[in-house]
């Protein structure tokens, strides 16, 4: 899988679509949809969700953490 060279507020986006889910219609808001995603690991064992249609990884997790909710 391909590294994405840019992040482009990804953690602001993230926030955005969790305040507006909640109380409203993000689309409302102009905040698109979650995109679609595929789990995988890369060649160095890294957790990363892709594109499924180019396999392009969007976030890679070097060492994911187990939460317990």
């Amino acid at each position: 899988m391909k590294q994405h060279t840019h992040a482009s507020g990804g953690r602001m986006r993230a926030r955005a679509w969790t305040i507006a889910a909640q109380f409203y219609d993000p689309a409302d808001y102009g905040i698109p949809d979650l995109p679609e995603w595929v789990e995988g690991r890369d060649a160095e064992g890294r957790l990363v969700f892709a594109d499924p249609e180019t396999g392009e990884a969007f976030i890679r997790a070097e060492n994911p953490t187990k939460v317990r909710r």
